[in-house]
């Protein structure tokens, strides 16, 4: 028999969340043939592989699969997709927890309604898993298709709110017929996937319900970026994730959603690094400006979208001086 759901788990470095992760996946309380676990191990350095073993002796449900090669959060994404077995599928961070409450109610509306995504709401709790504040984007809504979804619910916000993956229920086979996937090894992996899903989908719905609980860890990709900068953060948000997003507005259908799109990837993406390298730290600085020198085609490709002051900031004789001084000036003044 076909799982109803497949929960798909990468897993890297977090010894220190991943029982409680599983613990309330499994707190669901369903047979444990209508559902699966699949916990991808993305090369671990901690002891995450021995925690999912103790649990896979309790369950015979969970599924763990091992890289042999570290591919990132997208790529340990994309395994999922490819091994899911189940009628839906949901991405959970190994570090954050789901409601089981709702949850029999979520599926079923998934799967009697034949929806291509469904959406609900989530939480941010803190380190201890603490509730901290509820992120309501969504109410009921009856199905529609993608563009006409987004539309209603998501305005000229779209591209900020329809991130994270973690609070959308995907119906596996539309994933895998469309070839849906994350880019791999890069940060930011979610900024196209989730607009493209939601919009390519013929049938979306969303519920009020919160069910998802994401943790402000501050070892996550997100939280590192907030209290670190690192370079490669910022490079990636830029000309990586900037690029990704200025190709997928090229693919929209609708001439409003085409120019948000653009604009964003041209304005806070491609062109929004300065800021980012003000907050960092010279040596991460330095590090922005060697993978600039080593990614020179890339940057090519995008310089007729940069403005003219981050053009100068890019140029190698005088980009590493203005950002000292004004790197200086900006610490001084917040």
């Amino acid at each position: 028999m076909r799982p109803v759901l497949s929960f798909i788990v990468p897993c890297y470095n977090v010894e220190k969340y991943i029982q409680q992760c599983l613990d309330s996946i499994y707190a669901c309380n369903w047979s444990e043939d209508h559902y699966e676990v699949v916990c991808i191990n993305d090369c671990s350095p901690d002891n995450v592989q021995e925690i999912l073993e103790r649990n896979r002796e309790k369950h015979d449900n969970l599924r763990i699969i091992v890289h042999e090669k570290n591919k990132g959060l997208g790529g340990a994404r994309n395994t999922g997709i490819r091994e899911a077995r189940g009628k839906c599928l949901w991405f959970v961070d190994s570090d954050d927890l789901v409601t089981a409450q709702g949850l029999n109610a979520l599926v079923r509306k998934a799967v009697d309604d034949e929806l291509d995504v469904l959406c609900f709401n989530y939480r941010r709790v803190d380190e201890s898993g603490k509730g901290m504040s509820e992120h309501r984007v969504f109410e009921e809504t009856s199905t529609r298709d993608g563009y006409s979804f987004v539309k209603s619910v998501f305005g000229n916000g779209i591209v900020y709110h329809m991130g994270y993956v973690v609070r959308f229920l995907y119906r596996t086979d539309y994933l895998k017929s469309h070839r849906l996937a994350f880019p791999e090894q890069v940060h930011w992996e979610d900024t196209v996937f989730m607009p493209k899903a939601l919009l390519e989908a013929k049938r979306v719905a969303a519920v009020s319900d919160v069910l998802y609980s994401y943790r402000v860890n501050p070892d996550s990709i997100s939280g590192v970026f907030a209290k670190a900068y690192p370079a490669k953060s910022i490079y990636e948000w830029a000309f990586c994730a900037g690029a990704d997003l200025l190709a997928f507005s090229d693919e929209v259908k609708d001439n409003g959603f085409k120019m948000v799109f653009r604009n964003t990837a041209i304005d806070k993406y491609i062109n929004g690094f300065v800021m980012h390298l003000f907050r960092t730290s010279r040596s991460e600085r330095s590090r922005f400006f060697k993978m600039v020198n080593d990614h020179k085609a890339e940057i090519r490709r995008l310089k007729e979208y940069l403005n003219w002051k981050n053009k100068m900031v890019l140029m190698p004789s005088i980009g590493p001086i203005i950002t000292n001084v004004l790197s200086f000036w900006y610490k001084k003044t917040h």
